[in-house]
């Protein structure tokens, strides 16, 4: 499973320069990939963490439902961001979310991905784009786990 984050963190950092930020006034605006799965999403948990561990990648639990695989951007990308979003001079961050939920009978899985820019304050940004190249590779992984697309946003 590794390729398919490895070619949606290189769409994402290939295409640094056409990005929009997205205001997200409200969930209608994050780039938020959803399904559900009749069981355990093991498969997928087992390819999120063994995707997150080249060279300067980190893993992070962020709750027990969250979470990230955080990773540097190329210079060029990381330049981009920093100028581009007023932040401080220190490493940008690219960040692919999972968010796991159990309901009666299901796990509802959310993917979703951003950039974090830490500002001149000390506090991070987060920048949202909607790709829908890595929205489709997104979809990808989470049918080729065992999930069935639910109306993602």
């Amino acid at each position: 499973m590794r390729p398919i984050l490895v070619i949606l963190l290189g769409a994402l950092a290939a295409c640094g320069p056409q990005y929009v930020e997205t205001i997200a006034a409200s969930d209608q605006d994050l780039p938020v990939r959803r399904a559900v799965f009749a069981q355990t999403p093991a498969p997928l948990e087992l390819a999120f963490r063994s995707s997150c561990d080249s060279p300067g990648d980190e893993f992070r639990q962020i709750s027990r439902s969250v979470v990230q695989c955080r990773i540097l951007p190329p210079p060029d990308l990381a330049a981009f961001l920093v100028l581009q979003y007023d932040g401080a001079l220190q490493a940008p961050t690219l960040v692919v979310q999972k968010e796991t939920d159990a309901e009666a009978d299901a796990f509802v899985v959310e993917l979703s991905y951003f950039a974090e820019v830490v500002q001149k304050s000390g506090n991070a940004r987060r920048i949202y784009f909607k790709q829908r190249d890595l929205d489709q590779l997104m979809d990808q992984l989470l049918a080729a786990t065992g999930g069935v697309a639910a109306n993602a946003r």
